[in-house]
């Protein structure tokens, strides 16, 4: 059996041993986008929080006095470099790296591009002595147009440096605990444009069959596009080490993705198959050097009906609206037609006669089926659904249905009422901006040999918060809102891609949203405090 084709041989009863070879081509199916509903673990929440308390408990701060020769090596944007998309790559950069193998331990690149490590002793409670592990080759001087240094840990024994002129480095670090000196390993070609720059977004380090080591790394950047605006572009590179992890490392290949949105989260799944996107603008694989793209259409997911000789859902004319809560439906009726409302294990499904006209299994995201209602009257039947995760407006009910309708919404009706923690919510919480634009943000993995988006959840107006690595060797957890709260949530292996919540900071959505200067959001790997 093979992807083109399939062979199906039998035997000819009239010639015993006569064999035909018969050859079927398949029809590739079209790729099945799967709409994800993150319904947080409510042994993770705390329903009745209260708040927190003002301490007045001085904050440690451990500081230490660097030479100039020593600072951090940064750079400003050049001239060229003045797209909102360029600010959020620079701006949202942090120079110091934690090492998510080692507790307490930092690095950082200097003005010399040496890489400096940091290291907290807990037995003192006092930073030990910078000390210097890697020295960076430098092609040139610095110049407009580059990006600032970045660093990713792989694994206990490998990181990714990227120089920000096109440069990255495979290198292999020791025992990071003893502060070995680090060795390069592998210099990755610049292609397709990899060599005006580029920042390290994220890495992974993998262990194929036969001991063949694969090193993935995902770097992003900023182009000036030909229609005079400004769009991102992600170089997906891998390398491989053959020979049971013995031989020499190999450029392998070189993927590419181009978006007009900035990816707030960009991390590689597990074992590396795809790449998980938040953005606010969608993005696209251009280019695969492993895998020649093919044009497909891809559709939502779409589950067949259980019912014996139920067809899918037949065009009707119907209205609906929403609120940041619910869903309101409303079907008008023509004589000669019965209509039937049943909401059997959980599944809302409407019958015109025999025809299937709503199919709940089709919506755009899952309702809470405990709360839906609906009232058969004379001349139109309505149906009143409560969205299982609330705060997240729909694009559209299900896949080929009617446009929403706000003729029957009541003016304001979309602002949450205001009357204690758990609704104190502002514009700045749903994604406003300065120009009243309403921005929608979607969460996405990619597929990296058949290119689709295999997944997707819609985040609504609140793009990710934060992200950063909860476990070692497990892609960076992803915060995200959830009424209040913040949702920590971590892919999870398997075959089937998915996330788990992991841990939850209370109300810290809430606290969030009234700080519109902040810069850098993060907490601490145990959940214990977040900044």
């Amino acid at each position: 059996h093979t992807t083109a084709e399939t062979i199906v041989t039998f035997q000819r009863s009239a010639q015993p041993g006569g064999i035909f070879v018969l050859v079927i081509p398949v029809v590739q199916p079209r790729p099945i986008m799967k709409l994800l509903d993150l319904r947080p673990d409510r042994a993770l929440l705390k329903v009745d929080f209260a708040g927190y308390k003002l301490s007045l408990e001085p904050v440690p701060v451990l500081r230490t006095d660097l030479p100039e020769s020593s600072r951090p090596d940064r750079v400003r944007p050049g001239a060229d470099q003045y797209s909102c998309l360029d600010a959020q790559l620079f701006g949202l950069q942090n120079h110091l790296v934690r090492d998510p193998w080692v507790v307490g331990s930092c690095y950082f690149l200097d003005g010399g591009w040496t890489v400096r490590r940091v290291v907290y002793d807990e037995a003192s409670g006092r930073l030990k002595p910078v000390s210097s592990v890697f020295k960076v080759g430098r092609k040139r001087e610095r110049r407009e147009g580059d990006y600032n240094c970045s660093m990713r840990f792989l694994s206990e024994r490998y990181a990714l440096i990227g120089d920000g002129q096109g440069g990255l480095r495979l290198v292999e670090t020791g025992d990071r605990r003893r502060g070995d000196e680090w060795k390069g390993r592998f210099v990755f070609p610049a292609v397709d444009g990899m060599e005006e720059g580029f920042v390290v977004l994220d890495g992974r380090f993998e262990v194929a069959g036969g001991g063949e080591r694969h090193v993935h790394a995902v770097c992003g950047s900023v182009r000036r596009t030909d229609e005079d605006g400004f769009e991102t572009v992600l170089h997906w590179v891998k390398a491989i080490q053959e020979e049971g992890g013995s031989g020499e490392w190999k450029y392998h290949s070189v993927r590419v993705l181009r978006g007009r949105g900035f990816p707030v989260y960009c991390a590689l799944e597990l074992k590396s198959r795809g790449l998980v996107l938040a953005s606010d603008k969608p993005f696209k694989f251009v280019l695969d050097s492993e895998n020649p793209i093919e044009e497909k259409e891809v559709v939502p997911e779409l589950k067949k009906p259980e019912a014996e000789g139920e067809r899918e859902p037949v065009e009707v004319n119907f209205e609906w609206s929403q609120t940041l809560e619910d869903i309101s439906v409303k079907v008008p009726k023509e004589e000669g037609f019965s209509y039937k409302v049943t909401n059997e294990n959980m599944k809302l499904k409407v019958h015109r006669n025999e025809a299937l006209i709503i199919d709940g299994e089709s919506f755009f995201a899952a309702i809470d089926a405990e709360l839906t209602s609906w009232t058969n009257e004379s001349s139109e039947l309505q149906i009143t659904l409560f969205k299982s995760q609330p705060g997240v407006m729909w694009p559209f009910l299900f896949p080929g249905c009617p446009e929403e309708t706000n003729a029957n919404r009541a003016e304001g009706e979309d602002l949450p009422p205001v009357s204690n923690i758990t609704s104190q919510l502002e514009e700045c919480d749903f994604g406003i901006v300065g120009s009243g634009e309403e921005t929608e943000y979607t969460l996405e993995r990619f597929d990296a040999t058949s290119h689709a988006v295999t997944h997707k959840t819609s985040l609504g107006g609140n793009g990710p918060l934060f992200s950063l690595p909860l476990r070692p060797e497990f892609p960076p957890a992803i915060a995200l809102r959830h009424d209040v709260d913040a949702c920590l949530w971590l892919q999870q292996p398997g075959e089937e891609w998915s996330l788990r919540h992991e841990g939850t900071l209370h109300a810290f959505g809430y606290v969030q949203a009234s700080k519109q200067q902040r810069k850098f959001l993060s907490c601490a790997p145990d959940l214990s405090y977040a900044l």
